[in-house]
């Protein structure tokens, strides 16, 4: 589904339900169980991550990749933004960035 991000001007806290990664070098979908006027919803993203040059000395020899959403883990916290005449219309506020796997 396409989110327009314009429109989700409402905020509220989410759960971390799920993590499923898709292998070192696939792309890992996180899922965020979220409550509007008692009613549950959730959302899928990818996580997006952020990628920091691993060095000895002046040698670069790597990269670590770390999400750049906190709380990447089952039963933590996610800030979800959502539309409030469609609360199913969301995402996840912190998930930003390009890189994904």
């Amino acid at each position: 589904m396409w989110i327009h991000k314009k429109r989700c001007t409402a905020e509220t806290d989410g759960t971390v339900m799920n993590i499923q990664g898709k292998g070192s070098e696939g792309l890992t979908v996180i899922t965020v169980e979220y409550e509007v006027k008692n009613q549950k919803y959730q959302i899928k993203e990818s996580i997006k991550l952020k990628s920091t040059v691993i060095r000895i000395g002046f040698l670069p020899i790597g990269q670590r990749k770390t999400p750049r959403m906190p709380n990447t883990f089952i039963g933590g916290k996610a800030v979800v933004l959502y539309n409030p005449e469609n609360p199913q219309e969301a995402y996840l506020r912190d998930n930003v960035g390009i890189m994904n796997c």
